[in-house]
């Protein structure tokens, strides 16, 4: 599979190189695993003969540091009969060379060094301090265990705190970029995004999977079996894989409460009463699991004031782990059993309504790439949805603009079939119960979906004031 988009991280690397050629640069790279940062720094090195790539596995000191010096001898060949009797010794070396000539120093999992051996940091921060004026080049670390990464570098008692010049977070692919793929892949993206986006979000490795194991012309129950179902399915541990490093011993715990919110429980109480954890110690783990975990987030309405926090509800963020622990992690008995058939059977007669939100979601990432007025008639400086703290009033997607004194609310559908005039109605009177500027503001409404509905049906929504946006046109737009 080809490399997709990431020309703005492209960008800010050769930007950092370029700029260490004169002084060097400590850069730090975050994100997901599967998010493609070693593949970004990869095809960013291709053709480059400054560049140098350690990963740092969880090996004896001894064994990765045989390791290092083969990769160095590659650039030093006077290198190759050394014997670094420890890091030390290794990143003093490293230092010495970019005395003469710049390099593109990458330490992928850079975290590792936590378990492999600690004292690299303290020896890294000392060698910078002292060199930092007379050495060229990148030092780049990167790292997927985030709250590691974070620990590393932010916590200011730790020895790299104040020593990184540069950052670089890489974030999914956006719906547009899975679209493209899809495309490439002879896949109907205007049919098949949903559900694609459902399970995989903006992931490069997974789409990747799907090449190479040739799924993307396969049926969702085909990939759902394959990924999820079989025996040793591909993703079938992937849950685990992804948030027991960042968890360590207590991830049962936030495993638990990230079941529950996968499977639609949001509000405070509801998940602690779920979950079998006091209300009144909940909200530590729900704090954790946002700002330090950064797993989940906390929405509030579209238009809450300070007075209105406690409308607060709680998402996973992550497509493939809301699947994940909605279905997966749920049904371990199933798993352990070997009852796949049950599994997928059970994973396919809910997922329409799972792809419903899901949908949502996609939706609301697409607006945001598309602030432009050519769908919500307006350039919108807030978007999200509303809810009234008792639930009776809820609309998926509210945009508005403070300036203009407009505000825009839709409705998602997957089908479009689905779409009834009541349902316009219903959502005009749900808008006039949204407390934002009202009796002065202009009011936009319009209701998506994925497929096409008959002319007549689109008519009498208009006459309604209704416009009906279907995905074709949001990806065309």
């Amino acid at each position: 599979m080809r490399f997709y988009n990431r020309e703005k991280e492209l960008a800010r690397l050769a930007e950092i190189a370029a700029l260490s050629e004169e002084s060097a640069h400590l850069a730090v790279i975050t994100g997901r695993r599967r998010v493609g940062k070693t593949e970004l720094v990869r095809r960013f090195a291709e053709g480059r003969d400054d560049f140098l790539y350690f990963f740092v596995s969880k090996k004896k000191p001894r064994v990765l540091l045989d390791e290092f010096r083969d990769l160095l001898a590659t650039r030093v060949p006077l290198l190759s009969s050394a014997s670094f009797g420890s890091f030390d010794d290794f990143l003093r070396a490293l230092f010495e060379i970019t005395k003469e000539r710049p390099l593109f120093i990458v330490f992928d999992e850079f975290q590792n060094f936590q378990q492999v051996e600690p004292a690299v940091f303290s020896t890294l921060q000392d060698l910078w301090d002292r060199n930092k004026e007379t050495i060229r080049g990148t030092i780049v670390c990167i790292g997927s265990v985030q709250t590691l990464m974070r620990e590393i570098f932010e916590g200011n008692k730790e020895p790299l705190f104040g020593r990184v010049t540069a950052r670089l977070h890489v974030k999914p692919l956006i719906p547009d970029v899975v679209a493209e793929i899809l495309a490439d892949h002879q896949v109907d993206a205007v049919k098949h995004l949903p559900f694609f986006f459902t399970l995989f979000g903006g992931i490069p490795k997974y789409y990747f999977l799907l090449d190479r194991y040739r799924l993307f012309g396969a049926t969702q129950a085909e990939i759902i079996g394959k990924f999820f179902c079989e025996t040793d399915a591909l993703l079938q541990n992937e849950g685990k894989d992804l948030l027991i490093e960042e968890f360590g011993r207590n991830y049962h715990l936030y495993f638990s409460i990230l079941q529950v919110i996968a499977g639609g429980e949001t509000q405070m109480a509801r998940i602690a009463d779920k979950s079998g954890i006091n209300v009144n110690s909940i909200s530590k783990y729900l704090d954790e699991l946002v700002s330090c975990y950064q797993v989940i987030e906390r929405r509030l309405p579209v238009t809450a004031t300070r007075q209105e926090q406690k409308t607060g509800r709680y998402y996973l963020k992550d497509p493939l782990l809301r699947f994940w622990f909605r279905y997966i992690y749920r049904n371990q008995s199933l798993i352990e059993i070997g009852d796949e058939k049950g599994l997928l059977d059970k994973i396919l007669s809910d997922l329409p309504t799972f792809m419903g939100w899901s949908f949502e979601e996609l939706v609301r990432a697409m607006l945001l790439k598309r602030n432009d007025g050519t769908v919500v008639p307006f350039t919108f400086t807030r978007i999200g949805g509303f809810w009234t703290r008792r639930g009776d009033v809820e609309i998926d997607i509210v945009a508005l603009s403070e300036e203009d004194g407009a505000i825009f609310f839709g409705e998602c559908k997957l089908s479009g079939s689905r779409f009834s005039v009541a349902d316009a109605r219903r959502l005009k009177e749900k808008g006039r119960a949204v407390p934002w500027r009202s009796g002065d503001r202009r009011e936009h409404f319009a209701l998506f979906c994925m497929d096409d509905l008959d002319s007549g049906a689109e008519q009498a929504l208009a006459a309604e004031g209704v416009r009906v946006v279907r995905l074709q046109q949001l990806l065309s737009a």
